[in-house]
């Protein structure tokens, strides 16, 4: 075991040598070493640092409190000095990482947390790291995310730690105490020490360094009360002992260096201090409140306001405040019986030392982020306290064969495959972008919860109520994932409702991954996340290419999007039926309006999927894709080896086109960062959606495809460009809040496919034609011509489709609302669905959105919010493909599934479709204040397709 820590006071060895206690009491045959982070950093810095150190507390506080203030207030400035000290330090302390090669590190000091943080970076230690902030706040400068556990002190220091690094694994420890302070006979150390048995004892200690107005203070406690019997121990601080010697007071203790502080902690009532730290640390495990006095700057004055937020501590700032302390207390004495309590409770709940080192050594490493695709980070940007982005499924179970209902064993054992079960996002900053971590401890059971609404309970009416509650209570970036099971529902039904934040997957995702873990099937991955290469090994390696005439062999491979693909990895399921390849992950092929389109798990019919219909343009599943080119360069060749040696021989044109290639990587990468949005919505598979339909080998430079998708992504932003603000809607679109009302509908799928088949339509745009008549009818004479309607659509491939995250683009469609009669309504439809998709609108809006995520966070964030809000579409629909086969959850038929979308700012209604078995579902999402409008827009669903 190796301890980092530092000669900065006392505090920070102590809390080492306590964590050495621990780790002699778990292992008592570990070795354990030390390392002065200060002292490694060179020669002469250690003296230089505790000089600064003692002049900014003395002589410059307001310069503390500046660079202290910085660090919080100015990200940027915070941002640059970690990166320099934990390069500083991580380099100063490799040597003797590597010299000692420890299985586990342990830190106590902010600049050896630093450099460790940066060595895990970087590659050169996979030791656990374990950091003990000995402060009772923490500061940026204390917690790394690459540190895989980080102790606080307390509940209430969770937080700040948390804001200063969101990916640090922050739990909360007992004091980092030795052993020996711990709650005893107090009547006992009174009389070792020659104390009066009824006299109120507090115990004035400033840390080793004596830093404060240790007079001033002993001096005010002195004339609180004539039964106050101070305490004050000087540490090294000799002048302000003797200064204290010479008072005379007989009631007054003076105790210069002591190797015995508990014996003076357990004899007190109080501590009087002015930092937090170590001092505040020992008196909390003695069982002693504390009275922080005049707290010195930054790092004291932040200290005593989150010790006073625990409960734990009472904080004078003034002269004659620490006084009227005392003389409260001795007046009110259940309120130093409450603070002591407080106290005691903290020291029992929190983690003991030996538990947290176990789990260093046992548990995973703390993982590492990673960048939020800019399709997913746009949810993180657009959610607000009032339009949260969530998404979500409700399930609706039939009973076993036997009679009982579905189980939490069988609701966990389909939530393990959720997407973003184990995941954190982390919403970024001005600065950073968001990202998203993985938690591996998480667990299905830790995110269901379970209610029984009462045998025999009236489906329609339960779920009613459980959805509104349910939905209305958001998820968070910390937890992205809920889930409740409702049982006692008539006939022994059971619900399982799931909300996840939209940010962690689409809905395609999401049915996909349900449907496959009731089928056992393997749970979906997420997308791959390339690691960057230096400009020098590219260009290394491309002279080698060059040199050697090395084009590759064996497996032959391309690129789809970006993503290098071997053509062992193409997609099929050829071995699940046609009707049920979506939900299970597979590629089907549906038509829009006469226009053929595939989509993976995604899109047909001008909405989300009505490519599980098969009804609009036949289908056929594709063949899997043998991609056999990269992009930048041509068809790749199989070449004969070749070099470039003494004998005169030369590379052949494929080797010679390889090693440009790689020699022109750096440049292509840089260019790649700025267009590569634009360039990955033209790389696409012509399998992809909105492509032939039909998949074949991939040539992404070929003149013919290039050129045909390059005037396809014209044409989709040419017609985003010109749509313009949505037609004005004469309605509320205020949302006050993230409570929320679904009303549901069901329509018979059997029955909309031959009303589709008699109006030469596909179902999909029938569907939404019936939308669009409900919206007609509900807003009556003020119904506007026409109605911007944002219809998401997947773009997903070969090569996305086994991948989680969001995988979509956008059509903006003008649905009729105007006054007719529904058959012409239902034309109207068709026909501009048919136009927006044909012109390449989605494909468009996702190269759009992937564009927006080259801007630097700041404008990313604001420019999210400027394009996903209801200045340019008044309603969100979404038709998703499901099952068309029966599916069953261990012996559970699922009867029904409704699909939950999420409003957007200024867009207070939502309409989510599905296919599901028989029948398709509608669920429509409102404000929670506008519950009428939902039930109205339900019926009118209903209503008019009997009418149809």
């Amino acid at each position: 075991m190796l301890i980092v820590s530092a000669n900065m006071g006392q505090g920070h060895n102590a809390t080492g040598r306590a964590l050495e206690d621990a780790i002699r009491r778990r292992w008592p045959g570990a070795t354990v070493r030390w390392v002065n982070a200060l002292e490694r950093l060179g020669p002469g810095f250690e003296g230089l640092f505790q000089r600064i150190y003692v002049a900014n507390v003395e002589s410059v506080p307001w310069l503390y409190e500046f660079f202290y203030g910085a660090i919080w207030r100015i990200p940027w400035f915070a941002a640059a000095s970690r990166w320099f000290t934990a390069a500083w330090c991580g380099r100063r302390l490799a040597k003797p990482l590597a010299e000692f090669a420890p299985d586990l590190v342990l830190s106590t000091y902010p600049m050896g947390t630093a450099g460790l943080a940066w060595l895990r970076r970087k590659g050169k230690l996979s030791a656990p790291i374990g950091a003990w902030v000995s402060d009772f706040a923490p500061h940026p400068f204390w917690v790394y995310g690459a540190a895989d556990l980080t102790m606080v002190m307390h509940d209430v220091a969770v937080e700040p730690a948390l804001r200063s690094s969101p990916s640090a694994h922050v739990g909360v420890s007992a004091p980092p105490v030795r052993a020996v302070f711990r709650p005893g006979d107090q009547g006992a150390a009174r009389q070792e020490l020659g104390l009066p048995p009824d006299a109120f004892v507090p115990l004035v200690s400033c840390g080793s360094l004596g830093f404060g107005e240790i007079e001033t203070t002993v001096r005010e406690l002195l004339a609180a009360d004539p039964s106050v019997v101070p305490i004050a121990i000087c540490g090294r601080n000799d002048a302000v002992a003797d200064r204290l010697r010479a008072l005379n007071e007989p009631r007054l203790h003076v105790v210069g260096w002591t190797d015995q502080p508990e014996r003076y902690t357990l004899a007190a009532d109080v501590v009087v201090t002015n930092a937090g730290g170590a001092t505040s640390l020992e008196a909390l495990a003695c069982g002693r409140p504390v009275l922080m006095h005049r707290p010195i700057a930054a790092h004291g004055k932040a200290n005593a306001r989150l010790m006073a937020a625990a409960g734990l501590a009472l904080v004078s700032t003034k002269d004659g405040e620490l006084a009227d302390t005392v003389r409260g207390l001795l007046a009110e004495p259940h309120r130093l019986k409450e603070m002591a309590e407080a106290v005691a409770r903290h020291c029992e709940t929190a983690t003991p030392l030996e538990e947290a080192l176990e789990s260093l050594v046992s548990a995973p490493l703390n993982p590492p982020t990673q960048r939020l695709r800019p399709e997913d980070a746009l949810f993180v940007h657009v959610a607000t306290p009032e339009v949260p982005q969530q998404v979500g499924a409700v399930l609706v179970f039939d009973p076993k064969a036997d009679g009982t209902p579905v189980t939490r064993a069988d609701a966990e054992h389909l939530l393990a495959a959720t997407p973003g079960l184990r995941t954190r996002l982390l919403p970024g900053s001005g600065l950073w972008r968001a990202r998203w971590q993985e938690d591996p401890g998480r667990t299905s059971a830790d995110v269901l919860t379970s209610v029984r609404v009462g045998p025999d309970a009236p489906l329609d009416a339960a779920l009613t109520e459980e959805m509104d509650a349910f939905f209305s209570e958001p998820v968070s970036p910390e937890h992205p994932v809920r889930a409740r099971l409702v049982t006692g529902i008539e006939g022994e039904q059971g619900a399982l409702l799931i909300a996840l934040h939209h940010a962690a997957s689409d809905g395609i995702a999401v049915i996909s991954a349900l449907v496959g873990q009731a089928r056992g099937k393997e749970p979906l991955v997420p997308a791959a996340v390339p690691r960057r290469r230096g400009w020098r090994s590219r260009l290394s390696a491309g002279w080698g290419a060059l040199a050697r005439g090395a084009v590759g062999g064996g497996r032959r491979s391309g690129v789809l999007g970006g993503a290098s693909v071997s053509a062992a990895g193409g997609a099929g399921a050829g071995d699940v039926s046609r009707a049920d390849e979506l939900a299970a992950g597979g590629v089907a092929v549906g038509g829009v309006g006469g226009a053929s389109v595939s989509a993976v798990g995604g899109v047909a019919g001008g909405a989300s999927g009505s490519a599980v219909d098969g009804d609009a343009g036949g289908a056929s599943s594709p063949s899997p894709i043998e991609p056999t080119a990269r992009a930048g360069g041509g068809r790749m060749d199989e070449a004969s080896p070749a070099s470039l040696g003494r004998n005169g021989s030369r590379p052949g044109p494929g080797a010679v086109r390889a090693g440009l290639a790689r020699l022109a990587a750096p440049v292509r990468g840089v260019l790649a960062r700025v267009a590569g949005p634009v360039w990955h919505g033209l790389d696409r598979p012509s399998g992809a959606a909105g492509g032939s339909g039909v998949a074949e080998t991939v040539r992404p430079n070929s003149s013919a495809g290039g050129k045909t998708q390059a005037a396809e992504l014209v044409r989709g932003v040419w017609t985003l460009a010109r749509a313009g603000a949505a037609p004005r809607v004469r309605w509320d679109k205020r949302i006050d809040g993230p409570q929320r009302h679904f009303a549901r509908a069901h329509l018979s799928a059997p029955e909309v496919r031959k009303a589709a088949r008699r109006a030469g339509v596909p179902t999909t745009n029938l569907v939404l034609a019936l939308v669009a008549e409900a919206l007609h009818r509900e807003l009556g004479g003020t119904a506007p011509d026409q109605l911007r309607v944002l219809i998401p659509m997947s773009v997903r491939d070969t090569g996305t489709f086994r991948q989680l995250g969001n995988h979509t683009g956008a059509a903006s469609v003008d649905l009729p609302t105007a006054a007719m009669s529904l058959p012409e309504r239902v034309r109207e439809t068709d026909r501009m669905l048919s136009e927006q998709v044909g012109r390449g609108a989605p494909r468009a809006g996702n190269a759009v959105v992937r564009v927006l995520g080259v801007l630097p966070p700041a404008l990313h964030r604001r420019a999210a919010k400027l394009v996903y809000r209801g200045t340019w579409f008044s309603v969100i629909a979404s038709v998703l493909p499901g099952a068309r086969s029966p599916v069953v959850l261990n012996g559970a038929l699922v009867r029904t599934v409704y699909p939950v979308l999420s409003l957007a700012p200024g867009v207070p209604v939502a309409v989510g479709i599905m296919t599901w078995a028989d029948r398709f579902t509608v669920c429509i999402t409102v404000p929670s204040a506008h519950e009428d409008r939902a039930d109205r827009l339900a019926a009118a669903v209903v209503e008019a397709f009997g009418w149809l």
